[in-house]
């Protein structure tokens, strides 16, 4: 065989192995070829599945294909969040983290069926929110104080409080308030921010202390009456309604945050990908714009890195570990 012959049979041999290699440059380039799931473990129309309606539309222009929101709400959000763990992680099953499903469930349930750290790959945070203290507009109480006063002084009567599940921040804020005042109040769960709200409009409950964002809108309608919001300063959407902490519970303060992640195992181009491409839309200012007025608080950007995310998730567990411990809350 001439020298000419033995290159062509060279070539020839070497060529499969070679279109083998390029259809594997390919395909790592080619993610996302196929739509991706979006698990909310959380309710639908809750401030958790707004946000993330919101974000993933968004996010789908930037990655050309379809997020798919699959709402899993129940038992505090660990349902939802045991699935995004338990996924293939190939970066089309993704999940939103909930400061509740992440630190208050590592309390709250003796297994609620994931690590926080170890069992998931963090991309960013999307938004943080505080709460809104409310009652009925038929409540007799006009303001956050006179309501605090009556739970203090009236004997033999428990207030009950709605929340979207327990170890949501709707639970531990009213859980909260119950232990500075050192006096008990009836924590009682529903499946979602929506049917929790419903119970404080038929009068089943006297209170709720809701995510801003799903309870602003009944506040605008007239059917709820905000008494104070949960975090360290007033909000912008609604200024003239006092914090907790001034309305007399001092240094009082319970805020809520949302991110995105994968389960454990992301491969770095992933997650690089998705990591570029939330930067991006968390950077569009109309989208900004939007949840912001919706009565979300969004990070900077760049967005924060996905060593900051889970960063924020460790020293949370450091600082809200011990006084869920305190607090005595367990879920039932």
């Amino acid at each position: 065989m001439d020298k000419r012959s033995r290159r062509q049979a060279l070539a020839c041999a070497l060529f499969p192995f070679a279109l083998g290699a390029l259809w594997t440059v390919r395909a790592e380039a080619a993610y996302p070829d196929h739509p991706i799931k979006l698990i909310v473990p959380f309710a639908a129309g809750s401030a958790a599945d707004t946000l993330s309606r919101a974000v993933a539309q968004a996010l789908a222009e930037q990655l050309g294909q379809p997020l798919v929101v699959d709402n899993k709400g129940g038992a505090g959000g660990t349902i939802g969040t045991m699935d995004i763990a338990r996924a293939k992680p190939d970066g089309y099953t993704l999940g939103i983290a909930a400061q509740g499903t992440f630190v208050n469930n590592q309390v709250l349930y003796s297994a609620p069926g994931y690590d926080s750290i170890k069992d998931f790959s963090f991309i960013s945070e999307i938004a943080d929110v505080q709460n809104l203290w409310v009652v009925s507009e038929k409540s007799p109480y006009q303001t956050a104080k006179a309501l605090l006063d009556a739970i203090k002084t009236k004997p033999g009567e428990t207030f009950r409080y709605s929340s979207s599940g327990v170890g949501t921040s709707h639970h531990i804020a009213g859980a909260t308030v119950a232990k500075y005042l050192n006096k008990p109040l009836m924590h009682v769960p529903y499946t979602g921010a929506p049917q929790g709200l419903s119970a404080i409009l038929s009068g089943d409950v006297d209170m709720g202390f809701y995510n801003l964002p799903a309870a602003i809108g009944l506040v605008k309608s007239g059917k709820l009456r905000p008494l104070a919001v949960t975090g360290p300063k007033r909000s912008t959407l609604l200024p003239e309604v006092p914090t907790v902490a001034e309305s007399g519970l001092k240094d009082y303060s319970v805020t809520l945050w949302w991110g995105l992640v994968g389960p454990s195992g992301l491969p770095s181009d992933v997650s690089a990908r998705l990591y570029g491409a939330l930067d991006k839309v968390m950077s569009n200012p109309a989208l900004r714009d939007k949840l912001i007025g919706q009565g979300f608080t969004l990070p900077d950007t760049p967005i924060p890195k996905p060593a900051a995310f889970q960063e924020l998730v460790r020293q949370d567990l450091a600082k809200w570990v011990p006084v869920l411990k305190e607090l005595g809350t367990a879920a039932q």
